[in-house]
């Protein structure tokens, strides 16, 4: 492993910062449940003028996961992100989630790995950015009656939350893999922590498969996927900042800028769990229920209780405290607060399979094959911050299916997808590859298909009062045939890709998953439910909606419906899935809300 003590002897006295979060009862304006994406950035905004309190489960994952989490190549290979049933633990930064058996995917259960680190999932996750469709947002607002979330009216929260740095095309070298964005959808004048910019290297697999893409039709977008047109392909920029190619988290980026501001009002209470949000007869949350190391005791909150605990731990937490569907409640004699049925129900999730062929072309990982490689690899990273350490993927493919076809559907299914925005596409295709291990095989490739139209619907839901016993997660998937009939077109596209003449003379040998021999519907959708992965976008479990409204549990101000004083900021209050990759949506909602906190809305 590379060896970056530089960067880590950084975190230190971040954690001397830190400590001044010790367990016992104390008081503060602000009570952040959840040190995650949404959470430090929430927190940060408001420690300009108040005290605030994180409590975070995790610790610090630049100790605790080390250049796992800071290298962006090793954001693609982290071991703990396996989503079998046998996956290698990491404890120190995952929360170690298992869904039940899912019938229409094999009786599969899936390892769906959450951060538990300060930064959460942003710590751990492959750090692409982009932002949704402008149908997809209006489509929000219409959903939720508050027009103050279209694409127009969120873009100022898209732009404070992030500093863009341009390609380096020198450090690049990489003249077949063109970087076409719009920079007004950026304002660098507004220093925003989180640093996004395009990868220092270019792994070759990539770019000649995004040819392979845009031989079937899906050509270079001119603007990128920034400006809320998400078609076609592009190389997109990642949470990465450029000054020495680490990632950039929740917690490098927002907490780390407060952190060193000697009058930062904000105290991060680490590896300590919250079992319980509080309340006082009037139905106001006043404070949180916490435990570190079997301690138990009580953060209060003068103001507010915002809970940012993730899509599956924000549901349960709610549940334990008294709101959630009546019938769970008082299954587990928990007083009933707010009855709101919609929470953990609505749980949309993103999935994607792969199609692996043989190409003769090198990967990344062929860079870092022997000492030798990896020691140029290391020059070049501390050097220059390029080279193959410096990048995690960088090209996204997104698509409506084409006429021919969406004619292979049912109708039912051809009219679900129609009631989709127009702009909305249903397919995600990634291009990757990974050393073969086979003789006389340089690399093999990888063509993935993700739905972005997920028709099923998933639930989290409790088997217990306590917070010791993990959420029941049922994430639904292939639950509704629809999505099944547009997974088979899909994988009929990735395939159209692997054949395209223009890769014709880098491919060796016959498909090698799911084989030729698989070619029938039924069998390509067999296929699909064995092997189907989380890309982790889960979300909704709390979605956003309209006061009364079926399935509703906070307004557009992420209060909780029934109760005073507590809020929802994370993944799980969006009331839809937004099409591609969350991260930079979760940014903007945290700065939506942290602005109608300090304005007193």
């Amino acid at each position: 492993m590379v060896a970056l003590c530089g960067l880590i002897v950084g975190s230190s006295t971040q954690e001397e910062q830190l400590r001044s979060g010790g367990p016992g009862n104390a008081s503060y304006d602000y009570v952040v449940i959840g040190g995650g994406t949404a959470g430090l950035a929430l927190a940060s905004r408001l420690s300009a003028s108040a005290s605030v309190a994180v409590i975070e489960a995790g610790g610090i994952y630049e100790q605790d996961n080390g250049n796992q989490s800071i290298v962006p190549y090793y954001g693609l290979t982290m071991p703990f992100l396996a989503t079998t049933e046998d996956y290698p633990r990491q404890p120190l930064m995952d929360w170690g989630l298992l869904s039940t058996p899912q019938p229409s995917a094999g009786n599969r259960r899936i390892h769906y790995a959450q951060g538990k680190t300060l930064g959460g999932s942003s710590a751990i996750n492959t750090m692409a950015y982009h932002r949704g469709t402008i149908g997809s947002y209006q489509r929000w607002a219409d959903l939720v009656g508050d027009q103050s979330y279209t694409f127009d009216k969120i873009l100022p929260y898209f732009k404070r939350s992030c500093t863009l740095t341009p390609p380096n095309l020198q450090k690049r070298n990489a003249p077949n893999a063109t970087v076409l964005y719009d920079p007004s959808a950026f304002d660098n004048s507004l220093n925003g922590p989180l640093q996004v910019s395009w990868g220092n290297w270019v792994d070759p697999t990539q770019s000649w498969l995004a040819r392979a893409l845009q031989a079937i039709g899906q050509t270079l977008n001119p603007s990128g996927f920034s400006s809320g047109k998400v078609s076609g392909g592009a190389w997109v920029p990642s949470t990465i900042d450029p000054k020495d190619a680490t990632r950039s988290s929740s917690e490098s980026s927002y907490l780390r800028s407060v952190l060193e501001k000697k009058k930062a009002g904000i105290t991060v209470h680490l590896h300590s769990q919250a079992t319980k949000i509080l309340f006082n007869d009037d139905k106001k949350a006043t404070g949180v229920a916490v435990s570190t190391e079997g301690r138990g005791y009580v953060i209060s909150a003068k103001k507010e209780v915002i809970l940012s605990a993730g899509v599956f731990h924000s549901p349960q937490l709610l549940m334990l405290s008294g709101i959630g569907p009546a019938a769970t409640l008082s299954a587990y004699s928990i007083g009933i607060l707010s009855d709101l049925p919609g929470v953990g129900q609505n749980l949309w999730d993103q999935i994607f399979f792969n199609v692996l062929r043989g190409i003769s072309v090198p990967n990344t990982g062929t860079y870092l094959a022997t000492p030798a490689q990896q020691a140029v690899a290391l020059q070049q990273y501390f050097s220059n911050a390029a080279g193959p350490y410096s990048s995690a993927g960088g090209y996204l493919s997104f698509e409506k299916l084409p006429p021919k076809s969406l004619a292979g559907l049912s109708s039912r299914t051809a009219s679900l997808l129609s009631q989709f925005p127009s702009d909305w596409p249903e397919i995600e295709y990634i291009a990757s590859g990974f050393p073969s291990g086979i003789a006389n095989l340089t690399t093999i490739g990888a063509i993935s298909a993700t739905l972005l139209t997920p028709l099923s619907r998933g639930n989290v839901t409790i088997r217990s009062a306590s917070i010791s016993d993990p959420p029941v997660i049922d994430l639904g998937w292939l639950s509704d045939a629809a999505d099944g009939e547009t997974f088979v077109a899909a994988f009929k596209r990735v395939r159209e890709a692997w054949n395209s003449p223009v890769i014709a003379n880098i491919t060796v040998g016959p498909e090698i998953v799911p084989g030729d021999s698989v070619f029938s519907d039924a069998d390509i959708l067999a296929f699909i439910r064995q092997s189907a992965q989380p890309i982790w976008h889960a979300s909704s479990t709390c979605a956003m909606g309209k006061a009364g409204e079926k399935g509703a549990v906070v307004d557009t101000k992420a209060r909780v419906f029934g109760v005073k004083g507590l809020r929802v900021v994370d993944n799980s209050i969006t009331p839809l899935s937004v099409p591609g990759h969350p991260q930079s949506t979760v940014y903007m909602l945290a700065e939506k809300i942290a602005e109608d906190i300090l304005k007193g809305r």
